[in-house]
C-alpha cells in the first residue's frame, strides 16, 4: 500500500516538473551561438540566454576545436565587451577525442545599463609547433537583443513609497559653500566700491573748477578729520583743494609748486588782486606751520582757514554756474 502511494507521489511530481518546464519560456529559449571557422580551426561562442535581462547574468562559452598537434590562443575579453562586466573566467580541462583537441573557456558576463550589448570581434591565433605555421583569424562580432523587466506599463496605483530624501552636505562641502559665498561677497564689494570710484570721477569730470572744488570741500568736511584729531591731514586736503581749484580755474600748477613759489607766481598774474594774494599767502603760510612745524591750530584757526579757502573758491572771478554752487553749498 505505501509502496503504491509513494509510486503515485513521483508520477504526481513528474508531470508538475514537466509542466513547469515546458510553462517557463527562459528554459525552453536555446543559447545563441555564433560560429567561426579557418581551415582546422573552429571556434564557438555561445550565450546562455540569447536575450539580456538585466536581472541574471549572461553564460559566454567559448568552445574552440583544433587538432591536436595545433595551439590555440584567445585574447582577452575584458576590452572586446560592451554593456557588460565579466565577473568570472575559468577554463575547463581539455577534451581530447578522435585527433581533436576542445578546448573550452566558461565567462559569466553581468549586464549593465546600457545602449547595447555586444561582443566586439576577437582575434583567435593558433600555431602549428610542427611547421611552424601561424596564423590568426577574427571571430563575427555578436550583438545580443535585451529584454526590458516590466513589459508592461505600471499601473496608476503604482508610485513610489518614499519620496525625494534630502542628504546634508559633509563639512567639506559646507566650508567650500561658505568659501563661495565669501567670495562672492568680496568681489561684490569691490564692484561697488569700483563702481561708485568710477561715478565720482565722471560726476567730477563734468563739473566747473569751482563746483568741483566746492564739492571736495564738502566731502572733506564730512570726513570730520579734525574730529579725529587728523588736524595736519585736514590741512593737506584742504590745501591741495584750493590749489587743484587754482590750477583748473586759472592754468598754474599750484599742486607741484611751494607756497613761495605760487606766491611767486600769483603776485605777477594780474588776475590775481593784492587783497586776493595777502588771503592766500596767510591762508598758505599758516596751513605749511601745521603740516610743516607741528604747530596744532585751535578751533578758531581752523575755522577761519576753511572759511578762507572756501569764500576764496566761492568769489574768484572765474565763477561756476551760480545755481550749481547754490546746490553745493547746502553740503558743506
Amino acid at each position: 500500500m505505501k509502496s503504491g502511494i509513494k509510486r503515485i507521489n513521483w508520477i504526481v511530481m513528474g508531470l508538475l516538473a514537466g509542466v513547469c518546464q515546458a510553462s517557463s519560456p527562459e528554459t525552453a529559449a536555446q543559447p545563441l551561438v555564433s560560429e567561426n571557422a579557418l581551415g582546422r580551426v573552429e571556434v564557438s561562442l555561445s550565450f546562455d540566454p540569447p536575450v539580456v535581462r538585466l536581472d541574471r547574468d549572461t553564460l559566454l562559452t567559448i568552445r574552440m576545436t583544433s587538432p591536436t598537434n595545433v595551439v590555440v590562443k584567445l585574447p582577452a575579453i575584458d576590452s572586446r565587451v560592451k554593456g557588460f562586466a565579466v565577473s568570472g573566467c575559468y577554463d575547463s580541462p581539455a577534451a581530447v577525442a578522435g585527433g581533436k583537441t576542445v578546448r573550452t573557456r566558461n565567462i559569466r558576463l553581468t549586464p549593465q545599463i546600457a545602449d547595447e550589448y555586444r561582443i566586439a570581434p576577437m582575434a583567435v591565433t593558433w600555431k602549428d609547433p610542427a611547421t611552424g605555421l601561424e596564423q590568426w583569424f577574427p571571430t563575427k562580432p555578436v550583438m545580443l537583443a535585451s529584454e526590458a523587466l516590466q513589459k508592461e506599463a505600471p499601473g496608476k496605483d503604482i508610485a513610489s513609497a518614499c519620496g525625494p530624501v534630502w542628504i546634508y552636505p559633509g563639512l567639506k562641502g559646507l566650508l567650500g559653500y561658505a568659501l563661495v559665498v565669501v567670495g562672492l561677497g568680496a568681489l561684490g564689494y569691490l564692484l561697488w566700491r569700483l563702481f561708485r570710484k568710477v561715478r565720482r570721477a565722471v560726476q567730477l569730470r563734468r563739473m566747473s573748477p569751482r563746483e568741483r572744488a566746492l564739492f571736495e570741500l564738502a566731502e572733506l568736511m564730512a570726513r570730520d578729520l579734525v574730529g579725529h584729531n587728523r588736524v595736519k591731514d585736514f590741512y593737506f586736503e584742504l590745501t591741495m583743494i584750493v590749489r587743484a581749484y587754482i590750477e583748473r580755474a586759472h592754468a598754474i600748477r599750484a599742486p607741484e609748486q611751494t607756497t613761495e613759489e605760487f606766491l611767486s607766481v600769483v603776485t605777477s598774474d594780474a588776475r590775481f588782486s593784492q587783497e586776493v594774494v595777502k588771503r592766500l599767502r596767510d591762508f598758505m603760510q599758516a596751513a605749511d606751520l601745521v603740516k610743516y612745524a607741528g604747530v596744532r591750530p585751535d578751533p578758531a584757526s581752523v575755522t577761519t582757514a576753511t572759511s578762507t579757502a572756501r569764500n576764496y573758491i566761492e568769489t574768484d572771478a572765474d565763477s561756476g554756474a551760480p545755481s550749481q554752487i547754490s546746490n553745493l553749498k547746502s553740503h558743506i
